[in-house]
Parts: structure tokens; C-alpha cells; sequence
């Protein structure tokens, strides 16, 4: 049963990024009825295997969903309650669940891989609109049924992921798809003309270039030559239009609008500031606002801070804060691991004298992803988008899988038997000393549970 849970929540995975170009009239999205039998099976699982765990975040997030259940009761708009409160469930319970079904580094990183792949549809997508002509708007091109600032914050956060496999997983057949990853993106963020995106693009690229010292002298002179090819090809293959928008960025920050956003958070502080404790309910925002002077129609929030405080009031900010609080801390305090085994491929190189592995890497991979999710929040309506929680699961779910395969290293280090023979003596010695800089080491990353325990965080 956990090979079929873990299929399912990597197919889920995989149709993340791509999840509006195939839709089903009057049903939805094929992504989101994949979501339904992912977490349909994960539950299957979690009840024969009888494995209840979980991290402390997770009680946030499920805060989170009984407060919007909560809201119901003082919704202005039941119907729309309703529906975001069934988004929420469905996302909390892959949030959780993946924690639940996920148990080895190796199925962590194949869910990277799925993201990556997903992301690839999308861009070939998106390029085959462009070159028949087929316009979001006036010039600007994206994968079927996507928002262009959607599309490029989804693009955008596979390509930390897309380095981070191919600095990990040199000898594995996909290491060129993971390679070229990043200049594929980019092209086609540059096709859609999302601003915003575009800022989020920047920030996965200084990710491989901070890391291009961890690479191979091949990987480096891919980079070089790459980035080269996109200097000279991107003026010439990205209509002008594109590029023009896209030169307006500063401005647009400095003295404008951004596209008319600050006036509706303008708008959704004044409906706050009548409702500041409890909000108007889950789902709401766009319907208060048809409600408002300034814009009598309804418009979608563009900022998960505003929306959050306007539909579930302080209590709800607190506790989104709360649960974006616990999956950054959660990234700072990754473990590393004892180099021998149970370390990720290509990180070996970090190893010192004591066989640690530094974590240094891993958790570069997660503050950039949680950057660029910011960025994507700050400026889309990103609370209730499966890569939201995805990305906010994946880093805790990486949390326990990395801790597991430490402790399962301090357990070896302090059970394998010495040598035997004349130096069995210093043997031992080498083997109490490694045990001892393992377990210093893990005390140093601020965990306090023993070999058999879990990580403090989990619960379970």
C-alpha cells in the first residue's frame, strides 16, 4: 500500500506545476481529482499502516483549516466560504500526508525530480503557444489556462530544485534535463512578461551561482556557455514588447501601481480595519470589494497577507505567520549527515575529517525556494495554490527524512563492532570518537532526541 500512496502523491506532484492546461468541462482540473485520489490513498495507507506522525507545523495548518471552517459563521458570503474552505482541506491533507508517506531521501528527491518534469510540460507548453501565436494578452504567452504571473512564480521555483539535482545527482540518466533547466525557464518567464515573475527568476538563479564553486569544472563550463547563449539569443528570440514590459519593472515598484495592486490592498485594509479580529470569512475578499467605492466589482486579492487578514481577521495572520515561521526555521535547522551511506549524492565533497556533511546545501535549496514562494505571495493569490503548500510540505518532510538518516548514522557509529586484532584498541577508538562527532554535531543543529527518538519537531 505505501508504493501505490507514494505513486499517487508523486503523480500529484508532477501535475503541480502544469495543473490548468488539462481541464474537464463542468468537473475542473485533472490535477485537482489527482489530488483527490493522492490523498484518498495516503489515508488508506496512514489507516492499515497505523502511522500517525507529524510536525508541530502541521497543528498550525490544521489551526489554519478549523479557523476557515470557523468562519463560516460570520461569513458574508457563505457559498464562496464553502468552496475555499474545501481548497483548504484538500491542501492541508497533502501538506500532512506527504510528511506521513514519504520515507527515504531517495523518494524525497524523486518528488523533485516530479516537479521539475512537471515544470517541463508546462514550458514546452508555453512554447507552443508562442510559436503559433497564441497570446494570454497583447505579446504575452503561457501555458494553456495560466495566469502569466502564476505560470512564472511555478516555473520559477523548480529551478533551485533543477540545480540542486544536478549539483546531487551527477550520474543519473535526467542530469542534462536538470542542467538546462534553468535556461529553459528563464526563456520562457521572459515570454510570459510577468515583473514579478521575473524577480523570482533572479532569485533562483543566484542560487546556482552562490553553488557553481560546489560543481564540477563540466557543470561550470555549462554555466558559462549557457549563460552567454542567453545573453545573445534572448534580445533576438523574446518579442520586444516582452522585453519593454518587463523594463518597466523599477518604475512600476518606484511611483506606480504595480498593476493596480496597491489599490486593492489599499481597499482590503479599509474592509480589515471594519472586521480586524476575525475577517469577513475564508474566500471572501472578492466579494467585499464588489461591495467598495473604489472598485464595486470583484477582484482577487493579489497579496496572502491581505487576504488573509481581510477573510480570517488577525487570528488567521497570526497563524499563517505562525506556520511560515515554523517551515523556515524548519529549513535553518536541517541536520547533516555522517558521509557514508546515507548522505545525498555529490555532497561528500563538504565532508571533513569527522565525516559530518554539511547541510549547507540543502538548506541554501530551501531559502531560496521559500524566497521566491514569498515573492510569489506578496504578489499572486498563492494561499490556496497547490504550490504554496507543497513547497511549505516539502521542506518538512525533507526535515524528517534528513533526520532519520542521521540518526540511522549515530546508530551505526555507536553499534558496529571494532576490528578486530592487534588495533582493535584504536578501533574502538576511532569508533567512539566518529560516534561522538556525529552526535556533537546533531546537538549542535539544536536536536536534543537520542538515537531512537525523532527529530524534537515530530510528533508521532
Amino acid at each position: 500500500m505505501h508504493r501505490l500512496a507514494y505513486a499517487m502523491i508523486w503523480l500529484y506532484v508532477f501535475t503541480i506545476p502544469w495543473e490548468n492546461i488539462i481541464t474537464i468541462p463542468g468537473i475542473g482540473t485533472l490535477s485537482r481529482y489527482v489530488g483527490i485520489l493522492a490523498v484518498g490513498t495516503a489515508l488508506v495507507y496512514l489507516v492499515t499502516a497505523g502511522k500517525l506522525v507529524a510536525h508541530r507545523v502541521h497543528l498550525w495548518g490544521l489551526g489554519f483549516v478549523l479557523l476557515a471552517a470557523a468562519s463560516y459563521f460570520w461569513s458574508v458570503d457563505t457559498t464562496a466560504t464553502v468552496e475555499r474552505l474545501f481548497q483548504y482541506g484538500l491542501l492541508f491533507a497533502f501538506f500532512w500526508l506527504m510528511f506521513v508517506v514519504v520515507d527515504s531521501l531517495a523518494e524525497f528527491r524523486r518528488l523533485l525530480v516530479g516537479y521539475v518534469l512537471g515544470a517541463y510540460v508546462a514550458c514546452v507548453n508555453t512554447f507552443q503557444n508562442f510559436f503559433s501565436g497564441s497570446e494570454v494578452v497583447y505579446q504575452r504567452y503561457a501555458a494553456a489556462n495560466f495566469d502569466p504571473g502564476d505560470l512564472a512564480f511555478a516555473l520559477a521555483l523548480a529551478i533551485p530544485m533543477a540545480w540542486y539535482l544536478a549539483l546531487t545527482k551527477e550520474n543519473s540518466r535526467l542530469v542534462w534535463v536538470y542542467r538546462l533547466y534553468p535556461v529553459v525557464a528563464l526563456a520562457v518567464i521572459l515570454l510570459t512578461a510577468a515583473r514579478a515573475g521575473l524577480l523570482g527568476v533572479a532569485v533562483g538563479l543566484v542560487f546556482v551561482v552562490l553553488t557553481l564553486p560546489r560543481a564540477s569544472w563540466q557543470l561550470k563550463t555549462l554555466a558559462s556557455v549557457l549563460a552567454t547563449a542567453a545573453i545573445v539569443l534572448v534580445p533576438l528570440l523574446v518579442p520586444a514588447e516582452s522585453l519593454s514590459r518587463l523594463a518597466t519593472l523599477s518604475d512600476e515598484i518606484s511611483s506606480g501601481t504595480l498593476n493596480d495592486r496597491t489599490n486593492i490592498w489599499t481597499a482590503g485594509r479599509e474592509i480589515w480595519s471594519d472586521n480586524p479580529f476575525l475577517g469577513t470569512g475564508a474566500g471572501t475578499f472578492g466579494s467585499t470589494l464588489e461591495n467598495h467605492p473604489m472598485f464595486r466589482e470583484w477582484v482577487a486579492p493579489h497579496n496572502i497577507f491581505i487576504s488573509i487578514s481581510t477573510e480570517m481577521g488577525m487570528v488567521g495572520l497570526v497563524v499563517l505567520l505562525a506556520i511560515l515561521a515554523g517551515v523556515f526555521l524548519t529549513a535553518l535547522q536541517l541536520p547533516s549527515l555522517e558521509a557514508g551511506g546515507a548522505s545525498p549524492a555529490g555532497t561528500s565533497r563538504g565532508a571533513g575529517a569527522s565525516g559530518i556533511v554539511s547541510a549547507t546545501l540543502e538548506r541554501g535549496l530551501w531559502l531560496t525556494t521559500l524566497a521566491i514562494l514569498l515573492l510569489a505571495c506578496s504578489a499572486q493569490n498563492w494561499e490556496w495554490r497547490k504550490q504554496t503548500w507543497f513547497i511549505l510540505g516539502i521542506v518538512l518532510t525533507h526535515h524528517k527524512v534528513l533526520w532519520a538518516a542521521a540518526t540511522a548514522g549515530l546508530s551505526g557509529a555507536l553499534t558496529q563492532p571494532a576490528s578486530a586484532g592487534p588495533k582493535s584498541n584504536d578501533g574502538r577508538k576511532l569508533q567512539t570518537d566518529r560516534a561522538r562527532s556525529v552526535r556533537g554535531k546533531l546537538r549542535l543543529e539544536g536536536r536534543t532526541g537520542g538515537v531512537n527518538g525523532g527529530a524534537g519537531d515530530v510528533i508521532g
